[in-house]
């Protein structure tokens, strides 16, 4: 074990900066204390943004910053409302209180372009309606805080312009499906740059000189985060029933058709008699059988693809606008068989969920970096042969190693015993281990499973690995 801490960057404005927003032009009733972080990663749909609206196809470039309010600022406001799928939609906290909002940028030599500014906190509060006049008023100036850490940001990348979409532009690329209201994207995209800085409109966009504006600038001040490392334990399900052997061996497929949904609530069961949380992947073709008995006990979701059929030579020749073209036809379970691609598919069962196992950690073309940010994946969780020890961020994605899994039970018909003699020997020596079982194998450890989440609760932090992609992505802060 290192006594090495992560560290997270960020910028901060605390409470004492008010008078100085005020001397800038900003009425002091939008000023709130706040720290913004610059992530080197990509949005949801920003890669699909930066490619429509500006022609950038590029993995590196993008910087996704996230803007959290100070603890004082938080009083009188329960914690769980930062943390509600239904008013924080994006789930753009990373594990953290008080997210507030973030944008989409994307850095291209000395220009800057922004591509989207949003705040679901404040514009979805109305869905708990207690406390949207508290969030409304105490949050209502985000979009000038965030717009002044924007270009704190092109000061400090020495930007010379930054491009700054106007309204028309974005809701020319937003989803058609969704309820388009002029007067806020206004508000939001316009006023925002008008009403404070010297700007011209070109083409949509908003262009402003960066030295022309600094003088309206407030500077934050440079803050870091400590966490000490503890040794972390993620335990890994895959979910496929009997896929994952069809065509191979159909006695097993049989087994596991058989066992599967008891073996889910077993290990249900288990885990919650252990206070532990696991990550369940899960085939995106079992959703709809298998999520809500997951989710209902806080257990991670993350896909392992659609139907774990596994394309070596596959071209993905289509980009996102044809993507979400047709997932606005795809209306119903008849048209998903339409259509090949497992990531298109997977995406119909859930846009929101933040990570992928790939079937038998083969990373193909179809599921590749570029695929997997573009359809708004997180993390990806692979085996250990191809990645670092650790997990580490890679082109805007987190990639965690699956040091071992439940195969050897299986394939070579070790005894439990003898893996989990591994298994044991594997974390006590490594600060980080993400290993796999498969409900298709539980016959072959289930009844094993209580005293071996006994055993290796003792040996570190069980936890999931959306919290590791949490970590990863914070810790890469700039």
């Amino acid at each position: 074990m290192t006594d090495a801490a992560a560290v997270s960057r960020f910028r901060h404005f605390p409470p004492g900066r008010r008078s100085q927003f005020v001397a800038c032009g900003l009425p002091a009733r939008h000023f709130f204390a706040h720290r913004t972080y610059y992530l080197p990663k990509c949005g949801p749909d920003a890669l699909y943004l930066a490619q429509e609206m500006c022609g950038r196809k590029n993995l590196d470039g993008h910087v996704e910053m996230v803007l959290f309010a100070d603890s004082p600022e938080l009083e009188q406001l329960p914690r769980e409302i930062f943390f509600d799928d239904d008013i924080v939609w994006h789930r753009q906290h990373f594990g953290m209180n008080g997210h507030i909002a973030f944008a989409y940028l994307f850095v291209d030599g000395d220009q800057l372009y922004g591509f989207n500014y949003v705040s679901d906190l404040v514009q979805r509060i109305s869905r708990r309606r207690e406390y949207a006049t508290r969030v409304e008023k105490r949050f209502h100036g985000w979009r000038h805080m965030l717009f002044n850490s924007i270009l704190n940001f092109a000061v400090e990348r020495d930007v010379r312009t930054f491009h700054s979409p106007a309204s028309e532009l974005v809701m020319a690329h937003t989803d058609k499906a969704r309820s388009v209201k002029k007067a806020l994207f206004e508000r939001i995209y316009d006023k925002t740059v008008t009403e404070r800085f010297t700007a011209t409109k070109a083409n949509g966009w908003w262009v402003l000189d960066i030295a022309s504006n600094r003088d309206r600038l407030v500077s934050p001040e440079r803050g870091e985060d400590s966490v000490p490392r503890e040794r972390k334990i993620c335990i890994c399900h895959d979910i496929e029933r009997g896929l994952g052997h069809f065509g191979v061996d159909a006695e097993r497929v049989d087994t596991a058709n058989r066992i599967a949904a008891e073996a889910l609530s077993a290990m249900i069961r288990c885990e919650k008699a252990a206070g532990v949380k696991a990550t369940y992947s899960v085939l995106g073709c079992l959703f709809d059988d298998v999520r809500k008995d997951i989710e209902s006990d806080g257990h991670c979701l993350a896909f392992h693809s659609y139907d774990h059929v596994i394309r070596r030579h596959w071209r993905f020749t289509h980009y996102y606008w044809v993507l979400r073209q047709r997932l606005a036809e795809a209306s119903d379970a008849s048209a998903k068989g339409r259509h090949a691609n497992q990531l298109y598919r997977c995406r119909l069962e859930d846009p929101r969920i933040r990570g992928f196992r790939p079937p038998q950690s083969r990373l193909t073309a179809e599921w590749d970096d570029f695929n997997l940010v573009l359809r708004n994946f997180d993390w990806c969780a692979t085996s250990s042969r191809t990645l670092p020890d650790v997990p580490v961020m890679q082109n805007g994605l987190v990639k965690i190693p699956i040091r071992l899994d439940d195969f050897p039970l299986y394939k070579s018909r070790m005894p439990f015993r003898e893996w989990e003699r591994r298994l044991v020997d594997e974390i006590r020596g490594r600060d980080f281990v993400a290993f796999g079982l498969h409900d298709c194998y539980a016959d072959l450890w289930l009844s094993h499973y209580p005293k071996f989440l006994e055993t290796i609760s003792k040996l570190g932090a069980i936890t999931t690995l959306d919290a590791i992609a949490d970590e990863t992505i914070l810790a890469s802060a700039m």
